[in-house]
């Protein structure tokens, strides 16, 4: 049973009121986007949610597809439903654009259902779901299907939160431990240095500058990330990088930049872990008291 508020209830009974869904998006930046899919605004517990009926976006949970599984015992439940963009605008880009760009990868959502008296001609606006809301869904969400006009969220309840490998640490070769993180001990402000794009090549995806890296591939597996420019915020794992002369460092990366870089932007470069005993490894750092792997473990083909 759901909780709800005496307001409510005695609203309820009375069998006259109308429906709002309420959606609430938390970024993994904090920013929270509220919208509803009634047809005017509606405000509800002290937040304002915009209605998407003359600009977007639009909610659509009535489809075969869309439909939220709720389950009894541990089982993740998900919610599943439609949006149409329309000109709705997220972070300034276009809301399809936004999606593609990873704006909602792990965002909260909350899902609520407003119920509110039925709407006198004139009602001042935005109504006000005075008699309270519903909680109908709450997680994150695991994945967007975007199409030429619609995206497809997919929410996962919190318990798949609980789908944690057991034992937390395995007998492994390699180090169990992430860099940087507290168990690693590496200061990441020690090792992070500040550069700028001195030339880019776009068909080799290879982005030069000035710094000089000794050893060139002391950046290899670590991340470049923009803090100007049009990729301002986004970031890439780099897969090599090496030295050209004494003079310029050239970084690689496993996957592209959303735009191309442009002579001049600022990044952020910090170097990598093979997670091994090796110059690559925890030597690197002079961090190899803290190294937490077991080398001499056989490999599967040979363990009996």
């Amino acid at each position: 049973m759901k909780p709800a508020s005496d307001a409510l209830r005695a609203l309820l009974a009375g069998n006259e009121f109308v429906v709002a869904d309420l959606y609430t998006f938390t970024l993994v930046d904090g920013e929270a986007l509220r919208w509803t899919s009634f047809d005017v605004d509606v405000t509800a517990n002290g937040n304002s949610f915009s209605s998407g009926a003359r600009s977007g976006p639009f909610f659509d949970r009535k489809d075969n597809k869309a439909k939220a599984h709720w389950k009894l015992g541990v089982e993740v439940d998900t919610l599943t439903f439609d949006v149409v963009p329309g000109d709705a605008l997220v972070n300034e880009l276009p809301f399809l654009e936004a999606c593609l760009l990873g704006a909602f990868d792990g965002a909260e959502l909350q899902l609520e259902r407003a119920f509110l008296p039925p709407i006198a001609p004139g009602a001042p606006l935005p109504l006000a779901a005075s008699a309270g809301t519903v909680i109908l869904f709450v997680g994150r969400v695991a994945e967007v299907d975007l199409g030429r006009s619609l995206a497809t969220f997919t929410v996962n309840s919190h318990l798949e939160l609980l789908n944690l490998q057991l034992p937390r640490n395995l007998f492994q070769s390699g180090c169990v431990n992430a860099l940087y993180d507290d168990a690693c001990g590496v200061s990441r402000a020690s090792y992070q240095v500040s550069a700028t794009v001195s030339s880019w090549q776009p068909d080799a995806g290879v982005i030069a500058t000035a710094y000089h890296a000794s050893p060139g591939s002391w950046f290899d597996q670590g991340s470049i990330t923009f803090t100007s420019g049009p990729n301002e915020g986004f970031a890439r794992t780099v897969k090599t990088s090496s030295t050209d002369g004494a003079s310029f460092t050239n970084i690689t990366t496993t996957q592209p930049f959303p735009f191309d870089p442009e002579v001049g932007d600022a990044f952020l470069l910090l170097p990598g872990c093979d997670k091994s005993l090796g110059p690559g490894g925890c030597p690197k750092f002079n961090n190899a008291a803290r190294f937490k792997g077991f080398p001499f473990v056989p490999v599967p083909e040979t363990a009996v």
